[in-house]
């Protein structure tokens, strides 16, 4: 983590010492030549770091020279923070009296001198001979791994159905291209490389193909390197051959061939560079395979396959134990006593079913008695990678090829303990308050880099996937494997911490850390750890906050000590405080603040506003929490991206209130949730709808959430109006009044701009008098879905929906699938994109009508609780992508 901590921490100091915020201040004497120092000092540190990184495994004098390095940096660090932190102090108080004290904070003594002079002493202590690298990125640490061809299937457990699998796809010869790739992608320690030596070495595998070659590309990929390697399986004399010969010589080893080549442990991911091999084994016969092992899925994404892509898996249980006991029995017969088995079961389950890892465990255990296993079991488990390198060092190589930034974001998971459920918002969440996720681009989101960190961890295998959005497709909740769990652990070090403090304390360099609060038994205790170390990450493992024992005076000092924080504050099932410290506001950091399950609060901090960095709100489950005229200044904080309001009965608010006409409303919001909350009220007469609109076209559209992308607004009975929103993707209210208003407001022309909107969702109301109008003005949607509303049936409008993938009606009474005036459909013949369609609880419906022969492209079909349903039509078994229609509580149907 050493590499991926200075990268981040050197940029983070470059970024604030070349801000304009020192043009502004009076600077001691010496002091602005030590900026300039320090700036030329941290760009020269930076071109050393990628080379210490991978010096520091093997030398105990470069890993000194790193946290030497590392602290000095964090020094530095705070000291520009600080200044930029009074800075922005001096932006939301008024008057001068903040604009002086940053003016001259420096001015009284040169607080520089000493962070510049440790770290020019640092970079010129370097009798290891670092390499300088002239670039910001990382690249791969070339740690050269090699691999044969050579198995001994009677070793192999639980891998008979995968091994007959890709046999059959290597064998096959259906493929329209010459030579066709099969790939196997899973993480480190499932046997990729041991399932394809098994297909590699199979009798029918070596009857089929002419020529078979392997070759172990690992972590550097060099065409002229594999040319030659290639080459050397096939058994090609090349020694006498020049460099420049060897690529036309390939051409012609494969000529015509039918060959197997294995490239095992691809790492590549440039598109370009596989392009420039590839072009030179495409001369072989029909049936060619190219047979790949990876644990990225981006590297399929490079060599451009999408099919024949094996998912390796982990084991079973059973066949974890069975591959455990041939591995800790050896040849021998005689089984495993009863007090063996249930301590060896045990083990087995915390392996996790990767076979790496259980016939490592396996060959330590092997030949030893019942003490030493319980011994092993409860002492030394947790010590499985330091008696065996093998499983750290095969997951450490993936590790290795991270960017830098994704190398933070892997090791904070260590924050949190084995099979913890990570909700991957929180987590980006996290990770930007710790400036970990950069932006090239200024005008990219970081919560949308945030996303791609998130994915790019999941394709490494780094991550697994917990819980899918149904809708959306999207990750919502993610896991690790324990052994990559073990890894962080490892790379993240002393960096980030779980601290309870019955087993032990912060050490000085911990900088993130995670409580079991339990623990605390009194403020002085939580003061003096705070006290003792440079925390930027304080974090509780439980879902009822630290808060909740203390009072709002205790709060404030506690928060006071969170100065070098980069903040995400969260306050959850605190049943007693009844208000929260105004010192929250002085968290002028503070990104994320989130207030759940706190029954009795009844106010929040008035000066709101202060929190010009707060970028997401989320605020639920306050059934106290009344009036908040502080609420309505946000709408002008710039860097608000989400505002989350539900379950607050008691709360007497317009959300749609503006504090002033001259600036952009929400300027930068990109979602709003306002759920339960009954009090929130917009409710204006159809004159007033009119005349706001005429103000709201006369002002710009543009001033009225001009980023909002995601609307939900459910059980919010006194709001009957909300404003148009011109780039909501995502729209789901349960008042249909709330667009009636829209459309009523100017009849022939509708202001309402939905020309984005791909999603729409529609609860309750009647939907008759403005269905045509908004389903023209939606002609880009991709999901709709119409729940309990007043509505007769989709008649009109239909013909708009080219784009549509999916159709849910439920529970619309009177609704009519058939349109006796157009029978055959022939508005609905543009639904050809339709691929899901579900109805629910509509009686009327007897058959399916006609129209839906013109979705052609229908892959899911659902009907329950259509007590009149009868049959389906013979037509339906046309559709080729249809998978078995799912048909329940249908009385009448006959099958």
């Amino acid at each position: 983590m050493a590499e991926a901590v200075l990268f981040t921490l050197t940029n983070d100091i470059l970024k604030l010492a070349c801000s304009n915020i020192f043009s502004k201040i009076q600077l001691a004497r010496g002091a602005s030549d030590d900026l300039k120092g320090l700036k030329y000092t941290v760009k020269t540190i930076q071109t050393m770091l990628l080379d210490a990184e991978k010096k520091q495994w093997d030398s105990e004098q470069v890993k000194l020279w790193l946290m030497r390095l590392k602290d000095v940096l964090y020094d530095a660090q705070d000291l520009l923070d600080d200044v930029a932190t009074e800075d922005l102090r001096r932006k939301v108080t008024p008057g001068n009296k903040m604009s002086k004290a940053v003016r001259f904070f420096f001015s009284k003594s040169n607080q520089l001198a000493q962070p510049y002079k440790k770290l020019d002493w640092i970079a010129k202590d370097r009798e290891f001979r670092l390499e300088e690298h002239r670039s910001e990125a990382t690249v791969a640490i070339v740690r050269r791994r090699t691999t044969d061809s050579f198995v001994r299937k009677e070793e192999i457990i639980g891998r008979q159905s995968d091994e007959r699998e890709i046999i059959k796809s290597l064998l096959d010869s259906s493929s329209e291209e010459s030579v066709s790739i099969v790939s196997i992608v899973g993480m480190g320690g499932l046997g990729k490389t041991t399932l394809a030596r098994l297909a590699y070495n199979d009798d029918k595998v070596r009857n089929y193909f002419e020529l078979k070659m392997w070759v172990c590309v690992s972590d550097v990929f060099d065409r002229d390197f594999l040319i030659k390697e290639i080459l050397k399986s096939a058994r090609e004399d090349i020694d006498k051959k020049r460099e420049g010969e060897l690529p036309e010589l390939l051409r012609k080893v494969l000529d015509g061939k039918k060959y197997l080549l294995v490239l095992d442990d691809l790492w590549n991911e440039d598109r370009g560079k596989w392009s420039e091999l590839q072009s030179l084994l495409m001369d072989g016969s029909l049936g060619s395979k190219i047979l790949v092992t990876t644990r990225n899925q981006s590297v399929l994404e490079a060599i451009g396959t999408k099919s024949g892509i094996f998912d390796l898996k982990v084991l079973p249980k059973d066949k974890s134990w069975d591959l455990f006991k041939k591995t800790v029995l050896g040849d021998g017969k005689e089984p495993l006593n009863q007090k063996l088995e249930e301590i060896g079961q045990d083990i087995v389950k915390k392996c996790g079913g990767v076979p790496l890892a259980i016939k490592t465990i396996g060959n330590l255990l092997y030949a030893k008695k019942e003490k030493e296993w319980l011994y092993f079991k409860d002492r030394e488990f947790s010590k499985i990678d330091t008696l065996n390198p093998e499983i750290m060092e095969v997951l450490k190589i993936s590790y290795d090829h991270l960017q830098p930034g994704l190398k933070h974001c892997f090791a904070y998971c260590a924050l949190f303990p084995k099979d913890y459920v990570f909700n991957r918002q929180t987590m980006i969440q996290l990770w930007m308050a710790q400036s970990f996720i950069e932006s090239l681009d200024e005008h990219e989101e970081i919560e949308e880099i945030g996303d791609d960190y998130v994915s790019d961890l999941l394709r490494g295998s780094f991550l697994e996937v917990e819980k899918v959005n149904p809708y959306t497709g999207k990750v919502e909740m993610f896991k690790m494997h324990d052994l990559m769990h073990d890894l962080a652990l490892k790379v993240a070090g002393n960096e980030c911490k779980m601290v309870n403090l019955n087993k032990g304390s912060l050490d000085e360099d911990t900088r993130h850390a995670s409580f079991a609060l339990q623990s605390f038994s009194s403020l002085q205790e939580v003061t003096s750890l705070l006290e003792a170390a440079n925390l930027r990450t304080f974090v509780s493992l439980e879902e009822r906050s630290y808060v909740e024992k203390f009072s709002p005076n205790e709060c404030h000092r506690i928060f006071s000590k969170f100065r070098h924080c980069r903040i995400f504050l969260e306050i959850c099932g605190n049943d007693s405080i009844k208000s929260l410290p105004n010192s929250i506001t002085d968290l002028l950091n503070l990104q994320t603040l989130k207030i759940s399950r706190c029954e009795e609060l009844k106010a929040l901090p008035k000066d709101l506003r202060k929190l010009i960095n707060l970028r997401h709100l989320d605020i639920n489950y306050c059934e106290s929490l009344g009036s908040l005229s502080c609420l309505h200044t946000l709408s002008e904080l710039s860097s608000l991206r989400t505002l989350s309001l539900r379950s607050l009965n008691a709360l007497d608010f317009d959300p749609l209130q503006q504090s002033s006409t001259t600036r952009p409303f929400f300027p930068s919001l990109e979602s709003l949730i306002l759920i339960h909350c009954i009090k929130v009220k917009r409710r204006w007469r159809r004159r007033q709808v009119m005349i706001a609109y005429q103000k709201h076209q006369s002002n710009n559209s543009r001033l009225f959430f001009p980023k909002l992308r995601f609307v939900d607004i459910k059980y919010c009975h006194s709001l009957n109006f909300v404003p148009p929103f011109p780039q909501v993707e995502y729209l789901e209210i349960d008042n249909i009044t709330m667009l009636e208003q829209q459309f009523l407001a100017n009849p022939n022309h509708p202001s309402a701009p939905f020309s984005k909107l791909k999603h729409l969702h529609l609860w309750y109301g009647s939907l008759e008098p403005i269905l045509e109008t908004l389903l023209r003005l939606a002609n880009n949607l991709e999901s709709m879905r119409l729940y309990h509303c007043n509505l007769k049936g989709l008649f009109h409008g239909m013909q708009h929906l080219s784009s549509l993938q999916e159709l849910r009606i439920r529970g619309c009474e009177g609704f009519n699938l058939v349109c006796r005036e157009d029978e055959q459909g022939i508005q609905w013949q543009f639904l050809t994109k339709l691929r899901v369609l579900k109805i629910i609880h509509i009686d009327d419906l007897e058959a399916l009508p006609e129209w839906i022969r013109h979705a052609t492209n229908l892959q899911s079909l659902e009907i329950s609780h259509c007590r009149n349903l009868r049959n389906l039509p013979e037509w339906i078994k046309n559709f080729s992508l249809l998978e078995e229609p799912v048909i329940y509580d249908c009385p009448r149907f006959n099958r």
